[in-house]
């Protein structure tokens, strides 16, 4: 693994026992809370993109964990992003709630007429949810890609099923 990608996975320590005293407390609430689909588009590559998340409920006070598959399409390339990606959601604010976070995982790309290739991509994340009456949530989020093999920059819609 090169230098670069290590931090990521530095800070898996660091939130393991930043969130040890919220688990004795049991005031984490991690399970299986829903699913849903998103979509959207992306610069660099320029693509449409559509996935699945689910929301896995928090591990810590209002830091939730809400892993995701993305495929897009176009600008000659085909990606995949399997990604692990944490919110911090600011719980005080009534109707739209605001999040900030990140996410790590695999990035799998497949340019026409190329080799494929697989590596490591970090995003940070940020955007609003708001409850429907459905019981369904509605977000609106942008990533910003922080590693060459992720998308430089991309904004989406979803929808999470309780």
């Amino acid at each position: 693994m090169k230098a670069r990608y290590a931090a990521p996975f530095l800070l898996l320590p660091v939130l393991a026992i930043l969130t040890t005293p919220a688990l004795a407390q049991g005031t984490a609430k991690i399970g299986y809370r829903g699913w849903g689909a998103r979509v959207g588009v992306s610069s660099k590559p320029d693509q449409i993109y559509g996935g699945a998340h689910w929301d896995l409920g928090e591990f810590a006070r209002n830091v939730r964990f809400r892993p995701n598959l993305e495929i897009g399409f176009g600008d000659h390339v085909k990606v995949l992003q399997a990604n692990a990606e944490v919110h911090y959601v600011f719980s005080k604010v009534q109707v739209w709630k605001p999040y900030v976070g990140g996410s790590a995982g695999l990035v799998y790309a497949d340019p026409d007429g190329f080799d494929s290739e697989t590596d490591l991509g970090v995003m940070g994340v940020g955007g609003v949810e708001t409850k429907l009456k459905s019981a369904t949530s509605f977000f609106i989020e942008a990533k910003v890609g922080l590693t060459n093999n992720d998308p430089d920059f991309k904004v989406g819609v979803g929808w999470t099923w309780k």
